[in-house]
């Protein structure tokens, strides 16, 4: 019996799917959606206890008023960290830098929560909403090609920017000195100072991370370091978020009936007012960036 011939037809496509190293790289290259919804939950939840639970701040109430300002301006923001988190991931450079700058803010107005408020049932969320945006923030700068990033900048001013920022972070950097220094023979404290006499959060801050940040970067725009115009962007960004916080906090005080300081609140009206047009021309003016400007991840050889 003669044998029964082969039949032949087409061959079973199996599923085609990305080598295990490809998937894993598109995981982490969605890093930013990722840790953006992740922070924006977070920061949902810690203003929320903020701004419901009583009383919860235990500070001085004008403390207290200026803190429930920022969790408001803080929740509105929250839109726009995820906004800026998905043009981030799509390779956008203005949404980028907008990113960082963000988180800039939230990572500045969460240490200031966690060292500069008496403990309460959202300390956790307090020290996830630091970790998570330090770690954005970080992310984000190290995964810039400065020099592929560079053209994009070419018709942006620097010098002007850096001497500004300098004679900002020189002059906030004197005025909180002012404060210290004189009680440094240990004659009187100083008159800001937080829950319990520790020092004030603000102070703490500024003198040893911020306020050396913004000098160094006026510094690096002036020099015309490559990396100047990007951590110009974040930091006039953050100034910016930060002169809303205190305007916030102003309103606040106001509704509850306390007078907000009029020295404190005009100076970072023109300061938003600055950071703000420096931003909105810049970002007319922003060229296109080399390709490859931003690596997906931060691991990537």
């Amino acid at each position: 019996m003669a044998a029964s011939p082969v039949l032949t037809g087409p061959t079973p496509r199996t599923p085609t799917r990305l080598p295990a190293s490809s998937r894993s790289r598109r995981a982490r290259a969605a890093w930013p959606v990722t840790v953006s919804w992740t922070l924006g939950a977070v920061l949902v939840a810690a203003t929320t206890y903020g701004l419901l639970a009583g009383h919860a701040y235990r500070i001085d109430r004008d403390l207290e008023m200026a803190s429930l300002g920022q969790d408001v301006l803080t929740l509105m923001m929250v839109p726009l960290l995820i906004w800026a988190g998905h043009r981030s991931r799509a390779g956008s450079l203005r949404g980028h830098l907008l990113w960082l700058g963000v988180l800039a803010y939230v990572a500045y107005a969460y240490a200031t929560y966690l060292i500069g408020v008496p403990h309460n049932d959202a300390f956790l969320l307090y020290a996830a909403a630091l970790g998570l945006s330090v770690a954005a923030l970080l992310d984000g700068l190290l995964r810039i090609d400065v020099a592929a990033a560079a053209p994009a900048f070419a018709g942006l001013p620097r010098r002007g920017v850096g001497r500004l920022l300098v004679v900002t972070g020189t002059a906030f950097a004197l005025l909180w000195l002012a404060d210290v220094v004189p009680a440094v023979p240990a004659a009187a404290p100083p008159r800001n100072l937080g829950p319990g006499g520790v020092p004030f959060a603000v102070f703490v801050l500024d003198l040893s991370l911020v306020l050396p940040a913004v000098i160094a970067t006026g510094v690096m725009l002036s020099r015309g370091h490559p990396a100047g115009p990007v951590l110009g962007a974040v930091v006039l960004a953050k100034i910016a978020t930060l002169g809303l916080a205190m305007e916030a906090a102003a309103v606040a005080l106001a509704v509850d009936g306390l007078v907000p300081d009029p020295a404190t609140t005009s100076l970072f009206a023109v300061l938003i007012a600055a950071c703000g047009a420096l931003l909105a021309r810049g970002s007319r003016r922003l060229g296109t960036p080399a390709a490859g400007w931003l690596r997906p991840t931060l691991w990537d050889r």
